[in-house]
């Protein structure tokens, strides 16, 4: 076939921070990619979900939606009309069960407004994700005028909350009746610390926290940003138990969880990439800098075991990348970053354009970031977050103390 290709990858991890990554460093790049996974629909009738080169049954959602979304709100050039025919086919077309393509459960998630775990295997995980490719559907759908499309996917992506027990307080398995699922062995008939089964790759405390687009909500959800950084807290500090659960034995992700003094935040695995950057969404930037910075310092290093899990694809060294630069795609398919703080004095991003974004951080940053105070070009940044332009454009941003700041 003529035309761009590109293969192995599985989006479901990538779509976080590789993507978001090539938007800054080479979107020429990244646009040619974009039309080579166009072709592959073209080609196959369906977006891959891990491409290898074929459709590989593999992880869940379809997070691509993301990838492309993240490029169309931060300007990277590819043909959003032919992109959007396919995305849209994952929102409103049943898979054929194989999980080679779509979306396992679509159907059922559409009518109750969750998929349930009774019918469908790690249906939380898959309603969390649903809701958010929903999202990132519609981003691209109002940018196209279709108001009758994106009007329906917001609603849905609000189906998250329909997998929240506020009597728990975690996002949980649902029955098709509406009640909540037991499991008989756990005298509460519910542990956060129990792998798989309504998850992927994890329990409550690591996957309970997928709302990327919405984090208002899931604030409100929790009744206010005390109590989610409360949680956050609680998250770090319990100590890194699991319980086997649906698959039986121990995986490496449980090891590799264990293995550190990080509490249930297992940077090792996807999930948990976005979850330090929740403290600054609640009004702890101090505290996402500290974590991020420690994270960074005593779970990676250059030697050949120097990534704290599997590297899938470049998403482990990008979350690095991101974290030490001090701002995070929070939300691929939004143009904004999250603060937190730079690990180096001074770090330089030559861009394709012809402009140099510099990141700076003050030596009068306290150990615990608890005197942190971002600028943009001499002017405090009100908030913790920053546009895409804010970057591509060649600003000069500064982490420095309150004090200097003032």
């Amino acid at each position: 076939h003529a035309g761009p290709m590109y293969t192995d990858n599985g989006f479901w991890d990538t779509h976080r921070t590789v993507y978001p990554l090539l938007s800054i460093i080479c979107p020429e790049r990244l646009s040619d990619m974009l039309e080579a996974w166009i072709n592959a629909y073209r080609e196959g009738g369906w977006f891959p979900k891990w491409a290898s080169p074929g459709y590989r049954s593999c992880m869940i959602g379809t997070h691509i939606d993301a990838v492309f979304a993240d490029a169309y709100a931060k300007g990277v050039p590819f043909n959003a009309e032919a992109a959007f025919e396919g995305l849209k086919k994952h929102a409103f077309t049943e898979s054929d069960g194989s999980n080679r393509h779509g979306r396992i459960g679509l159907s059922q998630y559409i009518k109750h407004g969750y998929v349930p775990c009774d019918e469908i295997h790690e249906a939380t995980s898959r309603t969390m994700d649903f809701a958010y490719n929903d999202w990132c559907i519609a981003q691209i759908a109002d940018g196209l005028g279709d108001i009758e499309t994106r009007d329906q996917l917001l609603e849905r992506s609000s189906y998250y909350k329909n997998v929240f027990d506020s009597n728990v307080g975690f996002m949980r398995g649902r029955n098709a009746d509406g009640s909540w699922r037991f499991n008989d062995d756990y005298a509460t008939g519910f542990s956060a610390t129990e792998w798989g089964g309504v998850f992927v790759e994890g329990s409550a405390w690591q996957c309970g926290w997928a709302v990327q687009h919405d984090p208002d909500g899931f604030i409100a959800l929790h009744c206010g940003a005390k109590q989610v950084e409360d949680k956050l807290d609680e998250l770090l500090a319990t100590p890194p138990r699991f319980e086997v659960g649906y698959y039986g034995r121990e995986i490496h992700e449980m090891s590799e969880m264990a293995a550190v003094d990080f509490g249930q935040y297992a940077q090792s695995n996807q999930p948990s990439h976005h979850i330090l950057y929740y403290f600054s969404l609640v009004g702890r930037l101090d505290k996402c800098a500290y974590w991020a910075q420690k994270t960074c310092k005593e779970l990676y290093d250059s030697s050949p075991q120097g990534l704290p899990g599997d590297e899938d694809n470049g998403e482990m060294s990008a979350w690095y990348i991101f974290s030490a630069l001090g701002f995070y795609p929070f939300c691929p398919g939004s143009d904004a970053y999250v603060l937190g703080c730079p690990l180096f004095d001074e770090a330089r991003i030559h861009l394709s354009n012809g402009n140099t974004c510099t990141i700076k951080r003050s030596t009068e940053i306290a150990e615990d970031c608890s005197n942190l105070q971002w600028q943009l070009n001499d002017q405090v940044i009100q908030g913790v977050q920053i546009k895409h332009s804010a970057i591509v454009d060649g600003h000069t941003l500064v982490a420095a103390t309150s004090s200097s700041a003032e």
